[in-house]
């Protein structure tokens, strides 16, 4: 095997072939991928994932080995070929000592020309690719006959080094020229990739700004004892002259002021729940659920729907517009934080991409310790989600990464306590 051979291209090919892939990736994002996306994250994975290790050789760690063999040498007698019936060549006894070098890098670089080079041969007897756990390996062979070993005496340890250092110094320039090649490369690697993922970016920011600017209009009951009232206007068309091209179709969401006034009115209904605790603790968990939905329905018209199938299972309560959800919500029993963390998981499972806004409400009928399930809900949130603002001892308002959909996520998690103080015994007389 040959190694910096031209019949494996050269390392510029290398190189532009490996950049190419990286504009295939970023070109590849999905719209909404590349505009919710890090690009700082983004920036910092896509420059290690293309970035070339240059080689380096440890050949003070090198292994030594020698066997026994035939040598083929020429025949200084034979200068016509066999005409008088002298072979060519001729096999005498012999040793063949191999170095075994380990290095690191990408191996690639150690196949392919670089832009320097030295015209020679390099020849090697073995090769191994490195993996994520081990070094690679590239092994030399030298092969003497017993003659010629005889004839270096007492320099034989020192010639045969000498000759190993000798032939393996040129694949170490060889190296270094490639890495020449790479510098630059990886040098500039991270701007480009900055580059190519603003540019990607900036091709679907045109569309997602008018997607997001699409908003649901909750329809609010006029009599409803509403707590702070959204002014909701009615949208205006144009009159149209001629047939234009359709649209794209428009998924809805509601805006922040829309989901903190159901969120306040969940509130209302859960510290009421609290007030006659022991009435709602004696409610299973569909109870409880449908008196919350109740109360939504008595401020938003014909848009709160309960037990609705989404996606993998049905969501316990759901405002919607055009059989598109815009609000989901899971209603669960305290049961400790792992299931606590389950439902948060069965939450995410139910709604689309398109759904940012979710709440889970906590009921604990049985813990006597109440502050410390408010205190293992607020340990929970602050570890796994980019940010968590607590309204009250009730209500945290947060911000959690989707890694299915590449989106950040509005999440309001309530926590009421409906269980049963028992009162102190009193005094016996």
């Amino acid at each position: 095997m040959n190694l910096f051979s031209n019949g494996n291209g050269s390392v510029s090919d290398y190189l532009r072939k490996l950049y190419g892939e990286l504009e295939g990736e970023i070109d590849s994002f999905a719209d909404e991928k590349i505009v919710n996306c890090d690009v700082d994250e983004w920036t910092e994975y896509l420059t290690e994932k293309y970035r070339v290790e240059p080689i380096s050789f440890y050949v003070d760690y090198a292994t030594r080995s020698i066997q026994k063999t035939q040598i083929k040498r020429n025949n200084p007698w034979c200068h016509f070929g066999d005409v008088y019936g002298e072979p060519q060549f001729y096999m005498v006894d012999g040793c063949n000592i191999d170095y075994k070098v380990p290095f690191s890098g990408d191996d690639v670089l150690l196949k392919c020309t670089p832009s320097t080079y030295i015209m020679t041969s390099f020849e090697i007897f073995g090769f191994q690719k490195p993996s994520n756990t081990n070094y690679g390996f590239i092994t030399i062979r030298l092969s003497y006959t017993n003659q010629e070993m005889k004839g270096f005496g007492d320099n034989l340890e020192e010639k045969v080094n000498s000759d190993f250092r000798n032939q393996f110094s040129s694949f170490e320039k060889m190296s270094g020229y490639a890495n020449d090649d790479i510098r630059s490369y990886n040098e500039n690697l991270t701007s480009n990739v900055q580059q190519l993922l603003n540019k990607r970016r900036e091709k679907a920011d045109v569309f997602f700004s008018f997607s997001k600017a699409l908003k649901i209009p909750l329809n609010l009951n006029s009599s409803s004892p509403n707590l702070t009232p959204i002014p909701l206007k009615k949208p205006h068309r144009a009159n149209l002259n001629e047939p234009k091209p359709h649209a794209q179709e428009q998924q809805f969401y509601i805006d922040d002021s829309d989901f903190e006034n159901i969120i306040k009115i969940i509130h209302l209904c859960g510290a009421a729940l609290e007030e006659s605790a022991k009435t709602f603790n004696q409610f299973n968990e569909e109870a409880l659920r449908d008196y919350i939905k109740g109360m939504l329905s008595s401020h938003y018209e014909n848009t709160v729907t309960g037990e609705t199938f989404r996606r993998v299972g049905k969501t316990d309560i759901q405002i919607q517009r055009e059989d598109k959800a815009a609000f989901i919500a899971e209603c669960k029993v305290w049961h400790g934080i792992k299931l606590f963390s389950d439902a948060i998981e069965q939450l995410f499972c139910y709604a689309t991409w398109k759904d940012t806004k979710l709440s889970l409400i906590i009921f604990n009928k049985e813990n006597k310790n109440f502050a410390g399930v408010q205190q293992q809900i607020q340990s929970w949130l602050k570890e796994n989600c980019k940010s968590c603002k607590q309204w009250n001892s009730n209500i945290w308002d947060c911000v959690k990464y989707r890694e299915d959909t590449g989106r950040d996520v509005r999440l309001a998690v309530a926590l009421y306590d409906i269980s049963i103080k028992e009162l102190p015994n009193s005094k016996k007389n």
